[in-house]
């Protein structure tokens, strides 16, 4: 995985101390990736949210985040799933 970035799903209501979700772009085998965290299957997947925005298809922003920003948020939210029992 070369040149991540991580962002955040965001709204009016979900800001960036608690997103809508977790995203990252990369490049692999000279191929650009965009996934997102899902937290049912709990990995990474594969995610049209980026072809879908710049088309003007969602109701959602993003902000880009460093790395360790996104991994602890990532963290922090499979610690409240866990507890809830998911």
């Amino acid at each position: 995985m070369e040149n991540a970035k991580y962002y955040f799903k965001t709204d009016e209501d979900r800001g960036r101390s608690n997103p809508a979700g977790i995203m990252r772009r990369y490049t692999a085998e000279g191929a650009g990736r965009d996934e997102v965290y899902n937290f049912r299957l709990h990995r990474w997947t594969e995610t049209d949210f980026f072809d879908k925005y710049r088309l003007g298809h969602m109701d959602f922003d993003y902000v880009e985040v460093p790395q360790e920003e996104a991994e602890a948020m990532l963290a922090e939210k499979l610690r409240r799933q866990a507890e809830r029992g998911r």
